[in-house]
C-alpha cells in the first residue's frame, strides 16, 4: 500500500530554528520504513510559523489524498489544521510539548504535557534556588496556558510569582525585561519563549551580566537545537526538562544516535522534539503497515497500552487520551551544548492532560453541535471553563471580540467585554456560557471630539485621548485599524492640531507606489538618474514634508528591502537622493499607517523588520472598526448627509427611522468609507424625488442582511436533531451513524427517542 504522509514544519519563520530538527527526525524515521521497502511519499510543506498557511497547506494536502500528518509545532498551528483533521478525517502526530487542555480524536501526542515536564521543572526550581519566580513568554496560546497553570500550581505549594511578562511572536528586544528583572530580584526565571526570542532572550541575559548560577532561566522548551544556535556559552548553567536528552548514557540512546548522524551524514544536536517526532512517526507508521488500514480508530486500538522500550526509557500509550506515560529528567545545559541530568524520576509519569479529571469527559456530540451552531449561526457565542479559558467560541465571537481559542480571560479583559457588548451569561456544569450581543442602545453623556473626528464610543474615546497626546508631542506614531476606518483622517487630525500644523500634510501611500519607485518618490534623485527625469532632478516626499508631517500610508506594504533606508533616514533625520551623495537634513514628523498586524508580520511571515516597527510604534492608535461602535453610526450618517447637501445645494434632510436601524444593524465590513459611499447613493436617489432617505434607497445587501440570517433563529436543540437525522439518512445503520456523530450506539438511540425520530 501506498503512505502519503504530510510533513508540516516551519523552515523558515521565528520557529524554524526548532523546527528543522523536527523535520530532519521524521525524514529519519520514514526512511527506515523506506528501506525495508515500504511506499511511503513524504509531500512537505513549510508553513513558516504561521497558524493561516498551516491551515491552508493542510486542507490543500489533504484533498490530495494525504491522510497522516506530522508537525504543527505551535499550538496555534496545531489548534488552526483540527478542523481540517476533522473534515477529512486526518490523524495528526502532534511531536510537541504543550499546555494540555486538549485530546481530539484525530491527534497522536507524543510530546509532554504539564504535569510530566513543567511541575517537575518548578519543584526542582524551588528546592534549589527559591520561591520567587519571574515568568517570561510569547503571547500565545501555549505561554498563557501554561503559565495560568504554572501561578495556580506555585500557589499550591507555598510559591510566589512576582512578575509575568508577554511579548509578541518573534520578539527580539529582550533589555528592558532584563533590566525589570535586575530590579525585580527573583530567585529563578521561568521561560516559555520559543523560536528566535529564545536565542534573543539568552543573548541579552548574558550581555547584561547576570548569572546563572544565582539567577538561572528555567525553560521546558530550551533544548539542544536552541543551545546550539545560541551557542553553549550562552546556554550553559541553564536548566530544561523533558523524557529525552541526547546525553542519556543508554545502549539505545548511543545507537539510535550513532544510526542519526550516519543518516546525515554529519553531527547533529538531538531534542527532545526531534525524539518524539521520531517516535511518534514511527509509532503511527507500524500501526498503519500492520493494520493496512487509516482507519483512525484502528490505528488507536492497534498502539493503545502498547509498551515501547525506547532511548529514554520504557514509555506506555496511553490508553484513554491519545498521550504517553513516560519517564522525565531535568538537564542542566553544560559547555558542550549537551545538559548533565540532575534528576530523574525513574518511573514514568501518568500523563493528566487536563487539570481537572472532569474537564476531560467532554461529550463528542456536544463539541459537534457548538461547532455547527457556530458556523450556521450569526449569534457570538462563548464557552469558558472555570479558570476562564476560552474552551469554545463561534466565529461571530471571534470577530466582535478578538479573543482566540484557548485563551485564558482575565477579569479585566471580561468587564471590558461587559462594557462594550450587551452579555447574557448562562452556567453550565464546568463551564459558563455568554451570548454577545451589540450594545446599540448605549450611549455616553459626553461626544468627545478631536479634530474632526467626534465619538460617542469608550473605547474610540482612549484612542483619541492617544492622538490628542500625540498632537502636543513629535513622536512618531502608528495608526492600526481596517481598510476604511478613516486612518489618513486621523493623521490629518493629529497634523492639524500639532505645532507642525502650517507645515505641509504629505501622504503617500506606499502599497500603492510601484516597487521600483518607492525609494524616487520618498527620497527625490538628481538631475540624470532616469532616462526622462526632470531637468535639475525633483525632490521626495521627506523634503516636501519639512517643518510638516509625513504621512506613510499602508506602511506594512513597503519592500523589506526599502525599510532599511527609511529607518536610517528615521533615525539620522537625513536624507540622501538617488543619484546623489549630499546628505540633506529633514525636520519631520513620521505618522505611519496601516490594516496588517505588524507583530505578525515579523513573527510569521519576516516580512517587515523589527527595529522600524518599533522605531515607528512611539504611540499607537488603533481605529476600531465601525461595527464594533454602532453608537457613533447615526451621527456619521448625518454628517454626510450635509456634506452632500453642501456638495450638491440641495437634496434630502432627513433620515427614516428604519433606514437608520438597517444603517445600525449592518456589520459595515468596508467600515466608514462603506456608509459614505451608501449614504451618498441614498442622497442622490432621494434627491429628486424626496426630501427623506428611506429603506427604498438603500442597496439590497443593506436591505437583506437579516433576511440572511434566519438560520439563527435555530436553538441548539433544533441544530443537534438535525444533525442526528442527517447522519441516519446518510448511514446504514444506527452503528454507522453513532460512529460518524462520533457518539455511543446507546446515547444516539436515547437521542432518537427524545427527539422522536424513527428509521
Amino acid at each position: 500500500m501506498q503512505i502519503k504522509v504530510g510533513l508540516l514544519f516551519s523552515l523558515t519563520g521565528t520557529t524554524s530554528i526548532t523546527e528543522k530538527g523536527q523535520y530532519d527526525a521524521a525524514c529519519f524515521a520514514i526512511h527506515q520504513f523506506q528501506r525495508q521497502g515500504h511506499n511511503i511519499e513524504i509531500i512537505t510543506k513549510d508553513i513558516c510559523s504561521d497558524p493561516h498557511k498551516a491551515k491552508k497547506e493542510a486542507e490543500a494536502l489533504a484533498r490530495r489524498g494525504v491522510k497522516v500528518f506530522i508537525g504543527c509545532y505551535t499550538s496555534a498551528c496545531r489548534k488552526a489544521v483540527l478542523p481540517i483533521l476533522e473534515k477529512y478525517n486526518c490523524l495528526l502526530v502532534y511531536p510537541t510539548l504543550y499546555e494540555g487542555q486538549e485530546d481530539h480524536p484525530n491527534v497522536f501526542y507524543t510530546g509532554e504535557v504539564p504535569n510530566q515536564q513543567v511541575h517537575i521543572l518548578i519543584d526542582y526550581l524551588m528546592s534549589e534556588y527559591g520561591k520567587r519566580i519571574y515568568l517570561i513568554g510569547n503571547d500565545y496560546i501555549y505561554p498563557r496556558e501554561t503559565n495560568s497553570q504554572v501561578k495556580s500550581y506555585v500557589v499550591d505549594i507555598k510559591g510566589e510569582i512576582i512578575a509575568e511578562e508577554y511579548v509578541p511572536f518573534g520578539h527580539r528586544e529582550f533589555h528592558r525585561i532584563i533590566q525589570d528583572i535586575i530590579v525585580q530580584k527573583p530567585d529563578a526565571i521561568f521561560s516559555t519563549l520559543v523560536g528566535q526570542s529564545v536565542l534573543s532572550f539568552y543573548k541579552a541575559y548574558k550581555q547584561m551580566g547576570l548569572d546563572p548560577n544565582s539567577l538561572p532561566i528555567f525553560s521546558p522548551i530550551t533544548k539542544e537545537t536552541e543551545i546550539a544556535a545560541m551557542g553553549s556559552d550562552v546556554g550553559k548553567g541553564h536548566y530544561s526538562s523533558a523524557s529525552y536528552f541526547q546525553s542519556l548514557d543508554n545502549s539505545l540512546n548511543k545507537k539510535f544516535v550513532n544510526n542519526y548522524n550516519e543518516f546525515f551524514n554529519e553531527k547533529k544536536s538531538i531534542s527532545s522534539v526531534m525524539f518524539n517526532t521520531y517516535l511518534g512517526t514511527e509509532i503511527v507508521l507500524d500501526a498503519i503497515i500492520h493494520t493496512k488500514n487509516f482507519d483512525i480508530d484502528k490505528i488507536f486500538q492497534y498502539i493503545s497500552g502498547r509498551k515501547i522500550d525506547t532511548a529514554c526509557g520504557e514509555l506506555r500509550i496511553d490508553k484513554e487520551k491519545r498521550h504517553l506515560s513516560r519517564p522525565v529528567k531535568i538537564g542542566k545545559a553544560l559547555s558542550n551544548g549537551q545538559f548533565k541530568i540532575v534528576w530523574d524520576s525513574a518511573n514514568n509519569i501518568k500523563p493528566r492532560p487536563y487539570k481537572n479529571i472532569k474537564e476531560s469527559k467532554k461529550s463528542h456530540l456536544n463539541e459537534i453541535v457548538l461547532n455547527a451552531w457556530g458556523q450556521i449561526s450569526e449569534e457570538a457565542i462563548i464557552a469558558l471553563s472555570e479558570d476562564r479559558t476560552i474552551q469554545y467560541m463561534s466565529l461571530k465571537a471571534k470577530e466582535m471580540t478578538g479573543f482566540q481559542n484557548g485563551e485564558t480571560l482575565t477579569p479585566q479583559m471580561l468587564k471590558h467585554m461587559e462594557n462594550k457588548f450587551e452579555v447574557n451569561s448562562y452556567e453550565a456544569k464546568l463551564k459558563t456560557l455568554f451570548l454577545l450581543k451589540p450594545n446599540y442602545q448605549k450611549t455616553f453623556d459626553s461626544i468627545f471630539q478631536f479634530g474632526t473626528i467626534q465619538t460617542k464610543n469608550i473605547n474610540f474615546q482612549h484612542e483619541l485621548e492617544t492622538a490628542t497626546i500625540a498632537a502636543q508631542t513629535t513622536a512618531n506614531v502608528l495608526i492600526l485599524g481596517e481598510t476604511g476606518t478613516g486612518k489618513e483622517v486621523m493623521a490629518r487630525a493629529i497634523h492639524e492640531e500639532s505645532s507642525r500644523r502650517n507645515g505641509s500634510f504629505v501622504a503617500v501611500n506606499t502599497g500603492a507606489i510601484p516597487k521600483d519607485l518607492i525609494a524616487s518618490e520618498l527620497f527625490g534623485y538628481s538631475e540624470g538618474t532616469f532616462t526622462g527625469g526632470k531637468k535639475g532632478g525633483a525632490i521626495g516626499k521627506f523634503e516636501s514634508a519639512h517643518n510638516g508631517t509625513l504621512f506613510l500610508d499602508e506602511i506594512g506594504d513597503m519592500p523589506i528591502e526599502l525599510q532599511v533606508i527609511l529607518l536610517r533616514a528615521i533615525e539620522t533625520k537625513k536624507i540622501i537622493r538617488l543619484g546623489d551623495t549630499i546628505e540633506r537634513p529633514v525636520d519631520i514628523r513620521i505618522i505611519a499607517a496601516t490594516n496588517r498586524n505588524l507583530q505578525e508580520e515579523i513573527a510569521y511571515n519576516n516580512s517587515f523588520r523589527s527595529d522600524l516597527y518599533y522605531r515607528l510604534n512611539v504611540l499607537n492608535i488603533d481605529i476600531p472598526p465601525l461595527r464594533e461602535r454602532p453608537e457613533d453610526i447615526e451621527t456619521l450618517a448625518w454628517t454626510f448627509m450635509k456634506q452632500f447637501q453642501e456638495q450638491y445645494g440641495d437634496g434630502p434632510t432627513q433620515i427614516d427611522q428604519e433606514a437608520m436601524q438597517l444603517f445600525i444593524e449592518y456589520p459595515w465590513p468596508g467600515n466608514i468609507r462603506e456608509l459614505r459611499n451608501i449614504m451618498e447613493r441614498a442622497f442622490l436617489l432621494s434627491r429628486r424625488k424626496s426630501k427623506k432617505i428611506t429603506s427604498s434607497h438603500l442597496p439590497r445587501n443593506i436591505k437583506g442582511y437579516y433576511k440572511r440570517k434566519m438560520p439563527s433563529e435555530l436553538t441548539l436543540k433544533d441544530v443537534e436533531k438535525k444533525m442526528i437525522t442527517q447522519a441516519l439518512m446518510e448511514t446504514n445503520s444506527v452503528k454507522e451513524a453513532s460512529k460518524k456523530l462520533g457518539i455511543g450506539r446507546s446515547t444516539l438511540y436515547r437521542k432518537m427517542k427524545e427527539f422522536e425520530i424513527s428509521i
